[in-house]
């Protein structure tokens, strides 16, 4: 798989609203990192997307930059919760034919406040 044909798969799996990720290729040792969440695995990952994934009801990727093994992609999501739309930037690297390492840059304040308020 080419680099865009890896990073359109783990945008598929975020656009879908399912949050699977089983064919998307993460590395075993997949690094994640964001405003709420951090991942040390591919394993981990996997779990909370799938766990996340029904939540979002709105999933648009707006532009990305590739350079080389990494993407940046500027995205526009919603949930079901009851925060307002947010707007992302993230960075995935590919190492190998896998993502190996993302971040997520957003402003969570919103989506922290009503985690703590249980959802």
């Amino acid at each position: 798989m080419t680099v865009q044909e890896i990073v359109d798969a783990y945008y598929e799996a975020w656009t879908s609203g399912k949050g699977d990720f089983s064919d998307v290729p993460l590395a075993a040792d997949f690094v994640f990192r964001g405003p709420v969440a951090r991942f040390e695995s591919a394993e981990g990952y996997r779990a909370m997307a799938a766990q996340a994934g029904p939540m979002v009801t709105r999933f648009t990727v707006r532009h990305q930059f590739v350079d080389g093994s990494r993407v940046c992609s500027i995205i526009d999501w919603e949930m079901s919760l009851p925060v307002p739309p947010m707007t992302s930037a993230e960075i995935l690297e590919i190492e190998d034919g896998k993502i190996a390492r993302g971040e997520l840059i957003y402003d969570a304040e919103p989506l922290r406040t009503v985690m703590a308020q249980g959802g």
